[in-house]
């Protein structure tokens, strides 16, 4: 059975594969991929083989492997349409704010994580976001979404989620934006919180957050604890002159880049390579020199 075909005019028309609920079905684009079109009413009373209504057709998403694809038909089946809707709109807001290339992921997380927030709030269960400071500290143009998300989704469906829940949502963001899982993602903020708490100690001093220089920092850090969270860090290179001068010329700094290293690994069981060591080094020693 052809699955797309041509109409006499050059216009492409999408056929039903399979029937997923009343408002979504899987079909092939003109390149032959698997992808998920979704409108109102577009299943209903259609079998498969059938020409998909174009102009019932609200959202198409085409994902890289047919295993996401799959993915993503088993979590929205039975989730309400005005539930992806509202995601799809949120997702949408994230990629026009964070000019980031999200993780296609993030349609299976967030869509699954909106349908989740709703029940609860509407069993009258909420939960309190542990890192709801560091979230809008460390992350604040994702916080920034996670607030708009609310205010979407009190436009869209009339409800009223707490600030925690935007929280909640940045972290979705965060994990599409770094590519990490969710656990890694939790496990970031407190460990930039730790690295603070740390360089603070040791050089006696209170690091100015609206500083330019704190921002550098936090930017390295959130990378660096990505990295190193997922072993994934960078290998040592051949440079020994570098990592030499670097010692040599920054030993304060370097001293506690060597804290934080002995910190993570016997709090998070991570190994830091020296080249990270002497990266952190170099970082540190910038942050301490513009303390007021």
């Amino acid at each position: 059975m052809e699955n797309a075909c041509m109409h006499d005019t050059g216009e492409f028309l999408m056929k039903i594969i399979k029937i997923v609920n009343n408002n979504i079905v899987t079909s092939l684009d003109e390149q032959n991929r698997e992808i998920i079109v979704m409108g109102r009413g577009l299943g209903f009373g259609r079998k498969p083989g059938m020409t998909i209504d174009d102009g019932k057709v609200e959202k198409v998403f085409r994902l890289n492997s047919a295993g996401e694809n799959q993915k993503l038909v088993d979590i929205i089946q039975d989730i309400p349409l005005e539930h992806i809707k509202a995601a799809d709109q949120i997702i949408e807001y994230a990629k026009s704010m964070l000019g980031e290339k999200l993780k296609e992921t993030i349609y299976l997380s967030l869509i699954d994580h909106i349908d989740g927030a709703i029940e609860r709030y509407e069993n009258q269960i909420q939960f309190a976001n542990p890192l709801l400071w560091e979230i809008k500290q460390y992350y604040p143009s994702e916080f920034k979404v996670g607030v708009q998300s609310l205010n979407i989704l009190k436009k869209m469906l009339g409800i009223e989620l707490p600030v925690d829940e935007a929280a909640f949502i940045a972290l979705h963001f965060i994990t599409a934006e770094y590519d990490t899982k969710m656990d890694v993602t939790f496990d970031i903020p407190r460990l930039i919180d730790d690295i603070i708490a740390i360089v603070e100690s040791e050089f006696s001093i209170k690091i100015n957050k609206e500083s330019i220089h704190y921002e550098r920092f936090i930017t390295h850090l959130k990378f660096f604890a990505a990295r190193v969270l997922q072993a994934k860090q960078m290998p040592d290179d051949d440079d020994f002159l570098f990592r030499n001068m670097i010692r040599d010329q920054y030993k304060e700094s370097y001293a506690c880049a060597q804290k934080i290293r002995q910190h993570l690994g016997e709090c998070y069981g991570v190994e830091i390579s020296e080249e990270e060591v002497v990266y952190l080094t170099v970082h540190i020693k910038r942050v301490t020199m513009h303390v007021d």
